[in-house]
């Protein structure tokens, strides 16, 4: 699709505010009906990393901000579900922070889930407890400390060891006689519906740590309902999609750090490393439907892959990614996917084709497609500026996505097939197998088994007939013909080139036969140049070696190699079964 043809406006600019200030990222800025009311409200996290700020869970109606509240700890991903069936429906917002899950209800706390700690290695346990004994050397103990890997040690030890020295004493006071206790963070989150794929349906939240363990938790109770480890071998999971239902059957592609892609599904206690990239994930997406995997890369690129982790295709972009956005057109019955590029454009791909694309005001750093108010279709995009932008699309947007069907399919699959009229052979037919269902599934299979033995024998006769065999590459075919009764045999050879345009040269043909048995007058033959679609024939006696007592022996089979000159690997091979002697021929 060209330029022209993409610069079509199917986006309204409903307001854009380059004072907002914003700081946010990729899965930290989600819409949701947060009262209740079925006027959608955009609830995203403003992130500071400055020791002296701090980081905002926000909420905004419409382009007004309505409500403006502190975190704890800096936010590292946001969702929303719903947790009961109650009226009026009012979802759950929850903000992971460290290794705690803040759930607001209303816009007000509501309940704090905390991730379990993971057991620390025995020598840092008993370190600790070294450092309560009266007369501890502390600079002795310390590098019993540090000779555990920094990543496996807990957050307080982590401090310590980076701690001056003469802060040490002081900070081994404060906490002598706790049991340090090994944390890890949450890194990113979605949810999984429970039992149905309503809009408006439980879900269950789905946490991936930072040690690489995935939690699915009751939605009600939040209490952990499974619990596995991401992969077999240590990775931190990036991003986190889902696909089905806890309770039925559910799917959960996990993007690494690793720059490898893991799957895990229901029941399993570990996932499978599904795909391994070779460049850095940017972002992820899960098309819904076909389940088709959308990666972006670092190397300005887009692929996309099965859920069994066959590339599909791959396109390229001009700029940088900085992030993905399912858009989900349910009057179309498609889904489309918008990059964010470095620069300040979201482009928007239909499979590995461009469909449109819109402005923003800087590099985009989040994209969130959805409701909001009462418009259906909005999208957001948060920069890197700060910026916020609000994109209305119009209603009258098809993407011409109609014409890109056409354009794909071929001409005779747009017109429909000319069936016949239903006649009376077929209703008779069709009220037959109603009747008889059993007989004539049971002569259907007969028929079916009998097709696959003769396909087999076919096969069988195939493989064992030597009488042709060729080399679609090369473009030559030998044929092989066997004169005489015996012990005398003349063993014809053809040598044919199937190529129209090409001659064939500096070939030789090599016998292979086992000397007890057989005697061949010649056993390398070179074959001079054979012009296009002729063919160069070549013969050898083949002499049966009796035994003792005068008996032709048991009949074997003379291997035939056509080799081109220098070459140890065979181009073609063949067999050659030889006929047994004739005894008469022997007596007269």
């Amino acid at each position: 699709m060209s330029r022209g043809e993409l610069n079509i406006s199917r986006w309204l600019e409903a307001h854009s505010d380059r004072s907002a200030g914003l700081n946010t990222f990729a899965r930290n800025a989600i819409l949701a009906d947060v009262c209740g009311d079925g006027d959608f409200r955009l609830v995203l996290t403003d992130v500071r990393l400055e020791a002296d700020k701090r980081s905002r869970l926000k909420v905004y109606k419409g382009t007004l901000l309505t409500s403006d509240q502190v975190l704890p700890d800096i936010p590292s991903s946001l969702i929303s579900f719903y947790s009961d069936e109650l009226e009026p429906r009012v979802p759950s917002i929850a903000v992971a922070c460290g290794s705690d899950l803040l759930i607001y209800k209303n816009n007000k706390p509501f309940y704090k889930f905390c991730v379990p700690p993971s057991p620390i290695t025995p020598l840092e346990e008993e370190t600790w407890k070294r450092f309560g004994e009266p007369n501890c050397d502390f600079a002795q103990v310390m590098t019993d400390l540090k000779s555990v890997r920094f990543n496996q040690l807990s957050a307080r030890s982590q401090e310590l060891l980076t701690l001056p020295p003469e802060q040490v004493p002081e900070y081994i006071t404060r906490f002598t006689g706790l049991t340090p206790l090994k944390t890890s963070p949450i890194v990113s989150m979605t949810t999984l519906n429970r039992f149905s794929e309503d809009k408006s349906a439980i879900a269950c939240p789905v946490l991936g740590t930072e040690s690489g363990i995935i939690y699915i938790l009751d939605s009600q109770t939040f209490t952990i309902l499974h619990q596995a480890d991401v992969c077999n071998v240590r990775t931190t999971p990036a991003i986190i999609k889902t696909a089905g239902m806890f309770d039925v059957e559910y799917r959960i592609v996990i993007a690494c750090r690793e720059n490898s892609i893991c799957v895990l599904r229901r029941g399993w206690l570990e996932g499978k490393s599904l795909i391994q990239m070779t460049e850095d994930i940017v972002d992820m997406v899960l098309v819904p439907g076909d389940n088709f995997i959308v990666v972006a890369t670092a190397s300005k690129f887009l692929h996309c892959y099965t859920k069994r982790g066959q590339r599909v295709w791959s396109a390229p972009v001009f700029s940088p990614v900085t992030c993905l956005c399912l858009v989900p057109l349910k009057h179309l019955s498609t889904h489309l996917i918008a990059v964010g590029l470095k620069g300040g454009s979201v482009h928007l791909y239909h499979g590995r084709q461009p469909v449109d694309y819109t402005n923003s005001p800087d590099s985009p750093s989040a994209l969130v497609f959805g409701q909001l108010g009462q418009e259906e279709h909005v999208m957001v995009v948060i920069t890197m500026a700060g910026t916020i932008n609000f994109k209305i699309l119009k209603r009258t947007a098809d993407f011409n996505l109609s014409n890109q069907d056409k354009l794909a399919a071929p001409t005779l699959q747009t017109k429909p097939l000319p069936l016949p009229k239903r006649s009376k052979l077929f209703i008779e037919q069709s009220m037959r197998e109603r009747q008889n269902p059993i007989e004539m599934h049971q002569s259907f299979q007969e028929d079916l088994v009998r097709l696959r033995l003769t396909a087999a024998r076919a096969l069988v006769h195939s493989l064992t007939d030597q009488s042709g065999a060729g080399n679609a590459q090369e473009e030559i075919k030998l044929s092989a013909q066997v004169l005489g009764l015996g012990p005398k045999f003349t063993l014809i050879l053809t040598l044919e080139n199937m190529n129209a345009e090409k001659p064939i040269y500096n070939f030789l043909v090599v016998f292979h036969a086992k000397p007890s048995v057989y005697k061949l007058s010649t056993y390398v033959v070179f074959v001079p140049l054979i012009p296009p679609s002729l063919s160069y024939k070549m013969e050898t006696k083949v002499t049966e070696v009796l035994t003792n007592e005068g008996v032709p022996q048991p009949p074997q089979a003379i291997r035939v190699f056509v080799m081109r000159k220098e070459q140890a690997n065979p181009v073609l091979a063949a067999s050659i079964n030889m006929p047994p002697t004739d005894m008469t021929g022997l007596l007269l």
